[in-house]
């Protein structure tokens, strides 16, 4: 089995869930950290290409964005998250007046502004996820405090890592015919195959835990699973185009934060959403 498993298993899913099951500024503290550390990560990888994106007005930007998800009162979170999308373009933007006349400038503020918008906005939802207590909105009573804080999270996650592990191991072992040989050499079809087979069953296993009727289960498990690969394959946009193996060594093999998230940052809005059109009474 992959050591990338083992460190799921054994430290990156139970530090996430306790977190998520304290909840707070537990949780906020742990995402935080994991959002800093990505945006470090893309932003100084862009500076290495020559780019000047301003991280502070960044990493304010962002911190912001997530404690109006986690903090804010419901009926005040989405406007907030709004207003802070407003302040990272202003504030992007504003920090190059003094750069004014230089043909990079626009190409520095829009890099600023992407580290906002792909690393913590994305990762808002896992907050937003949190508060939705999948037992009681299918059901109309809930099932406990493990089942109203983890049950949509478990979702994620499950579709997540484990379809990742799949897609890996089975490419790894049975791998012919590379997905996208340009842009990701090491991807094969069947391991692909093998990844959206395991998301759909992870999401059905989850979901009939939590109560999740089995056709919502498996068109999210479906969702989920286009969703992972597409932030798989996003991260990998972003990485062939700075010239980047791995966005970091922080984890040693398993590569930087962001090579860790970067398919649950999709999946966590496709979730979210997909209960707020179609499970919410």
């Amino acid at each position: 089995m992959t050591p990338w498993f083992y460190f799921v298993v054994l430290i990156e899913a139970p530090v996430l869930l306790l977190a998520a099951y304290l909840g707070g500024w537990w949780l906020y503290l742990l995402l935080a950290l994991v959002a800093l550390m990505g945006m470090g990560e893309l932003y100084s990888a862009l500076i290495a290409r020559g780019m000047r994106p301003d991280a502070g007005v960044g990493y304010l930007c962002g911190l912001l964005l997530m404690a109006a998800a986690q903090f804010a009162p419901a009926e005040y979170a989405a406007e907030l998250m709004i207003f802070c999308v407003f302040l990272t373009v202003a504030g992007s933007l504003g920090a190059q007046f003094s750069r004014t006349g230089r043909e990079d400038t626009l190409r520095d503020a829009a890099m600023t502004a992407l580290g906002v918008i792909y690393i913590p906005l994305l990762l808002s939802y896992v907050f937003l996820l949190c508060k939705m207590d999948l037992p009681l909105i299918l059901t109309g009573q809930s099932g406990g405090p493990v089942k109203a804080r983890l049950g949509a999270l478990l979702i994620v996650a499950a579709a997540a890592w484990i379809s990742d592990t799949a897609a890996w191991a089975i490419g790894h072992l049975w791998g012919r015919r590379k997905l996208t040989p340009s842009l990701s050499p090491n991807k094969t079809v069947e391991g692909a195959l093998a990844g959206g087979v395991a998301a759909v069953l992870s999401v059905l296993l989850v979901g009939w835990w939590v109560g999740l009727p089995a056709h919502h289960g498996l068109i999210l498990g479906v969702l989920l699973a286009f969703a992972t690969q597409i932030g798989d394959l996003a991260a990998s946009v972003v990485k062939r185009s700075l010239k980047l193996k791995d966005f970091g060594t922080v984890l040693g093999p398993h590569g930087g934060m962001l090579d860790t998230f970067d398919g649950f940052l999709f999946a966590a809005p496709v979730t979210w959403f997909y209960i707020w059109f179609f499970l919410m009474p």
